[in-house]
């Protein structure tokens, strides 16, 4: 028998995750796992069960719950520098990385999807030499305080709206940052920046999509996206175009792809990682691509 460290987040998502998890862990041992649950009891938990599940001689880890959770789990893997699989149920209110990689958010079918043992490698981010990991997403400025503004009780009840309504309460109190991007120690972006973007993947806050077929989850690269302050009302429509369709070859974004930024810009501007504040002391941001550093079976 294998043995599954099941990691639930019992309050992220429209539903309460206990609320369909029988089924699932009734499929998991049918499928010849033994099945530990652990409910996470505060921020950090997540990181610190899958940290230490390879040494408990674990052969795979899954976790339901949103973002927040997945990033606390693929990082406390991550930093157990064990190659220990691990599953996601999505139970989140936006779950980009789940729609990037179309991971069901139907709990069963996605298990169904676990048990098949089929691996995926995976990037990571890392955020300023250790100090944080992504797994889909850095970003700073507009619609980045979206994500742990909405309370926890909106995004349940009310999911991709809360995002909605935080983002357009956003958009009213723009702020610009001067900022100097240096890209795979070559490239140099430099000017007066709204929003900037590392990501990952194609959804970003459930409110912006990427439709760019190179975006790629395990390719050593990330996508980078900045979006320039807006001089006049032109520029604020253009802004809004282009969220709601395409960044490409729209003038008000900056877009490309690189394995490994360095910003530098005001130590005041707002940072995140997987939606939970990133922190940094000096306005210099060291970005890096950790290629293949993962695996999921899904």
């Amino acid at each position: 028998m294998k043995k599954l460290l099941f990691i639930i987040n019992p309050v992220a998502g429209k539903k309460h995750a206990g609320s369909s998890m029988y089924n699932v862990v009734k499929r998991f041992c049918s499928a010849g796992y033994t099945v530990t649950i652990a409910v996470t009891q505060y921020k950090g938990h997540g990181r610190e069960l899958a940290a230490s599940a390879a040494d408990e001689g674990y052969d795979l880890v899954v976790c339901t719950g949103g973002d927040g959770t997945l990033n606390e789990v693929t990082s406390g893997l991550l930093e157990s520098g064990k190659d220990l699989p691990f599953g996601y149920l999505p139970a989140g209110s936006t779950n980009d990385f789940a729609r990037t990689l179309s991971i069901s958010t139907i709990p069963l079918k996605a298990t169904e999807h676990i048990i098949q043992e089929i691996p995926t490698k995976l990037d990571m981010g890392d955020f300023n030499d250790g100090q944080q990991h992504f797994i889909y997403i850095a970003s700073f400025g507009a619609f980045t305080e979206v994500s742990y503004g909405a309370s926890q009780s909106a995004k349940n009840k009310f999911g991709h709206l809360a995002y909605l309504y935080e983002g357009v309460k956003d958009m009213r109190n723009l702020r610009a940052y001067n900022t100097t991007v240096e890209a795979d120690g070559g490239r140099v972006f430099k000017g007066r920046y709204i929003f900037g973007s590392v990501t990952n993947t194609r959804s970003i806050a459930g409110l912006i999509t990427l439709y760019d077929k190179k975006v790629d989850l395990n390719d050593g690269m990330f996508e980078v996206m900045l979006i320039k302050e807006p001089k006049d009302p032109i520029d604020f429509s253009n802004i809004i175009l282009g969220l709601s369709t395409t960044v490409q070859g729209n003038e008000m974004f900056e877009y490309f792809r690189a394995s490994e930024l360095k910003f530098q810009m005001p130590k005041t501007a707002p940072w995140t990682c997987d939606g939970e504040e990133a922190k940094h002391k000096n306005g210099i941001i060291h970005i890096r691509n950790l290629k293949d550093a993962l695996t999921i079976y899904k």
